[in-house]
C-alpha cells in the first residue's frame, strides 16, 4: 500500500498572510503546496505555472521551487519521501508538477483534517504522525485517479471497438457468443479484433467476456439462492463443472465458497 511508503516529515497549515516568508527553496525532501484561499505562481526547473485551491504542485527533493504570491494566501506546505516498494527495484516516481484536482470536496476533507492534527495536542505523537502519513497517501491518490481519468478522456474513441463492447456485453451471458461471429459483425479479422481491442481497452476481447460473464456470476452467488448449475447456465456457461474451475481461476475461491463469505 503507498500509505505505507509515505513518510511526511513536515506538514503545516498557514494563512491568511499576504505572502510567502522564502520566495524560493530547496529541500532534501520532495515538497508539495497547496492553496486554500488565494492564488500563486511557481517555477520549479523548466516548468512554469499559477495555482489556486483544487491544485496540488510537487517540487522534487534538491530542486529550487521558486513561487511568488499573487494575492492572500492560506496554503498547505508539506515536505514528504516515498520509500521504495520492496517489489519493485525502481525508484518511486512522483506525480506530475502540477494537479488540478477535480474532487474539490473530497480535496477539502482531508485538507481539513490535516489542519485538525496540526492544531492538536497530540500532534506529535506516533499516532498523529501516522494519520498525516495517511492523509498525504489520500492526496497522492487523488492524483492517480486524476491521472486515470485525463488518459481516459485522452484516448480517441474507437466506433467499432465500441460496438465490439457492446455486442459482448450484451450477448456475453449466452452461451451461444463466440468471438468469430463477433469479429465478422464488424468486418474484421478474429486476430485483428483482439489486437485492437486490446490497444485500446487493455484487456482482450476473450478476457472481457470472461469479466462479464463472472461479475454476473458473483451478482447472483450473493443475491440469488440459485444453484451452481443455473448460475452456470444463466452465465452463458457449458456445465457447472466448467464454471467452478473459470471462477476459481480467475476469482481465487470457488463459487460456494465466496457465496458464503458475501452473503448477508
Amino acid at each position: 500500500m503507498i500509505a505505507d511508503r509515505v513518510r511526511v516529515h513536515h506538514c503545516i497549515f498557514a494563512g491568511p498572510q499576504p505572502g510567502f516568508m522564502m520566495s524560493e527553496q530547496i529541500s532534501k525532501y520532495n515538497a508539495l503546496l497547496s492553496m486554500e484561499s488565494g492564488s500563486f505562481e511557481y517555477e520549479i526547473g523548466d516548468r512554469t505555472g499559477v495555482a489556486a485551491f483544487g491544485d496540488l504542485v510537487f517540487c522534487p527533493t534538491g530542486v529550487n521551487f521558486k513561487r511568488r504570491a499573487l494575492s492572500a494566501v492560506s496554503f498547505h506546505h508539506i515536505q514528504f519521501e516515498l520509500t521504495p516498494d520492496p517489489d519493485d527495484a525502481r525508484p518511486p516516481l512522483l506525480p506530475e508538477v502540477h494537479v488540478k484536482i477535480r474532487d474539490t470536496n473530497r480535496l477539502q476533507s482531508t485538507f481539513s483534517y490535516l489542519k485538525k492534527l496540526q492544531r492538536s495536542r497530540f500532534a506529535d505523537s506516533p499516532e498523529a504522525r501516522s494519520a498525516r502519513d495517511r492523509l498525504f497517501a489520500d492526496l497522492l491518490l487523488l492524483c492517480e485517479l486524476e491521472s486515470m481519468q485525463t488518459d481516459a478522456a485522452r484516448r480517441p474513441i474507437d466506433p467499432l471497438m465500441q460496438r465490439a463492447m457492446d455486442l459482448i456485453q450484451r450477448e456475453a451471458l449466452s452461451g451461444d457468443l463466440k468471438l468469430q461471429d463477433v469479429a465478422e459483425r464488424i468486418g474484421l479479422h478474429p486476430s485483428r479484433l483482439t489486437r485492437r481491442f486490446q490497444s485500446v481497452y487493455g484487456t482482450t476481447p476473450a478476457a472481457y467476456v470472461t469479466k462479464v460473464r463472472l461479475d454476473e456470476a458473483k451478482r447472483l452467488l450473493v443475491e440469488t439462492n440459485d444453484t451452481l448449475e443455473s448460475i452456470a447456465y444463466r452465465c452463458g456457461y457449458e456445465s457447472g463443472s466448467y464454471f467452478c474451475r473459470a471462477f476459481t481461476d480467475k476469482i481465487g475461491v470457488n463459487p460456494s465458497a465466496f457465496r458464503h463469505n458475501h452473503w448477508i
